[in-house]
């Protein structure tokens, strides 16, 4: 019984140490890139697209970026007016997102002429952007190793208005170790004063068995 006892508890203090040292590890909404056209979602369309709404939509990259941004935060963007060379310079302005050269899952690539929105960072360099075109193609992706050679504009940077979530762990469960009681067993060894006698017999007091003579 004791070896048994032993055993269990040293398996619980194991179970303990496990949790505690790799805690489940919760990553939440995933970043799911874009990379088919948009089919008729409200972020792109007059519903609640602001270049839509004032006649601008689709084709057109500001009102794509737009579109595409509020379908990640489920936020209006901050910026909804201007053409796709003054994004840049309207942020930067009114200090409405951080920006910066770094690429970044859901960022802004601005040119001087164009916006587009980062949907992969590939292993060997490349960046796959998701982009639509005033007077062109309505929606397209494209991979780029050098952001400068995007029809010869000139690369301004990123504009982080999606922030990716963050990694989240649980805590670990907490377990409270309980004391067992065993009750001590009955005794099966009785002393000579624990015994009643009478002719042909010995009986124990607690009528636990009857020996004979």
């Amino acid at each position: 019984m004791k070896r048994i006892l032993r055993d269990s508890v040293i398996a619980v203090v194991f179970v303990i140490i496990a949790i505690t040292a790799f805690p489940a590890t919760v990553f939440a909404n995933d970043y799911e890139p874009r990379l088919t056209a948009p089919s008729g979602e409200p972020y792109y369309t007059r519903e609640l697209n602001a270049y839509s709404q004032t006649g601008y939509g689709m084709p057109n990259c500001v009102a794509y970026a737009y579109g595409r941004i509020y379908e990640l935060t489920g936020k209006a963007p901050k910026i909804s007016k201007g053409d796709a060379g003054s994004w840049w310079f309207i942020n930067k302005y009114n200090d409405y997102y951080e920006y910066g050269s770094e690429p970044r899952l859901g960022a802004v690539a601005c040119w001087s002429n164009h916006v587009a929105v980062v949907e992969k960072i590939n292993d060997d360099g490349g960046i796959t952007i998701s982009e639509s075109h005033w007077g062109g193609n309505y929606f397209n992706t494209k991979t780029y190793y050098n952001m400068y050679s995007h029809y010869g504009q000139a690369f301004y940077g990123y504009i982080y208005m999606y922030t990716p979530p963050v990694e989240k762990e649980e805590p670990a469960p907490s377990y409270k170790m309980e004391e067992t009681y065993f009750a001590p067993q009955e005794k099966t060894c009785f002393t000579a004063l624990e015994f009643a006698v009478s002719d042909n017999q010995i009986m124990n007091p607690n009528n636990n068995f009857i020996l004979n003579k």
